[in-house]
């Protein structure tokens, strides 16, 4: 009797911590979840308040009460420089946006146009005579003097800006005072926008954790930005918001 009472206890001493570890293992996989959130969130903050430039200055590390979490830009969210890219990756921002491979080469040609120094029409391009309804918007056949200026190109939408902007910086060719950067008012302009971005931690073996996140941006609203999806699986086709004017 005594050895079936030892095993009983024996049992359900290692059924309880079974149990304990169990609820240690959950517990500590909600805290991680709370702090890839909570640090998505802090970044997303401060891309709202400083504008474009802090998704250049990614990655960064939040500390999140005993979790660092890594947060750097999500799937697909590299930055593209406007006055260096060339057509084919111009293209190819615009066809991964959604637009037709016919659209994509005819707006890649004409911000080619926009920022060249001749005159000279590309072949789906634009130059100064295709701006007549609209001169103050013509070619100025120099360098973007910020990621705004696309708003200017001729066949650029509201819509195309507020689906490439984020994927957007300027700095080869451009003054220094005149690049993307949290002091420059025009380039802090972010309303509209979709940011993506991936958190990482990693558990107490060292195993790395991750959540993927699309942010849309309102500046102008009581809430300045809004999460569209989490998981990157949900992310796709969701960088370029639908809508009428495309």
């Amino acid at each position: 009797m005594s050895l079936l009472l030892a095993t009983i206890l024996l049992a359900i001493t290692s059924l309880t911590h079974t149990r304990l570890r169990l609820v240690a293992v959950e517990r500590e996989g909600m805290v991680r979840e709370a702090a890839l959130r909570s640090a998505l969130d802090i970044v997303a903050y401060d891309i709202a308040l400083i504008g474009r430039s802090h998704v250049a200055a990614l990655p960064v590390d939040v500390q999140i009460g005993e979790h660092v979490v890594r947060v750097e830009a999500g799937p697909g969210q590299r930055l593209l420089d406007l006055n260096m890219a060339n057509n084919e990756q111009l293209t190819a921002l615009f066809v991964r946006l959604g637009e037709s491979q016919v659209t994509a080469e005819t707006i890649a040609d004409r911000i080619l146009d926009w920022r060249d120094t001749d005159d000279d029409q590309r072949a789906r391009g634009a130059e100064r005579a295709a701006y007549a309804a609209r001169p103050d918007d013509a070619p100025q056949n120099r360098p973007f003097m910020s990621v705004e200026e696309l708003r200017h190109v001729l066949g650029i939408t509201p819509r195309h800006y507020a689906c490439a902007a984020a994927y957007l910086t300027v700095v080869g060719g451009t003054p220094a005072p005149a690049r993307d950067s949290a002091h420059f008012g025009p380039d802090t302009r972010i309303d509209g926008m979709r940011v993506s971005l991936r958190a990482l931690v990693a558990d107490s073996v060292g195993r790395s954790h991750e959540m993927v996140g699309l942010a849309e941006f309102e500046t102008s609203s009581e809430r300045p930005f809004l999460w569209v999806a989490f998981g990157e699986d949900r992310l796709q086709n969701l960088n370029c918001p639908s809508g009428e004017g495309s």
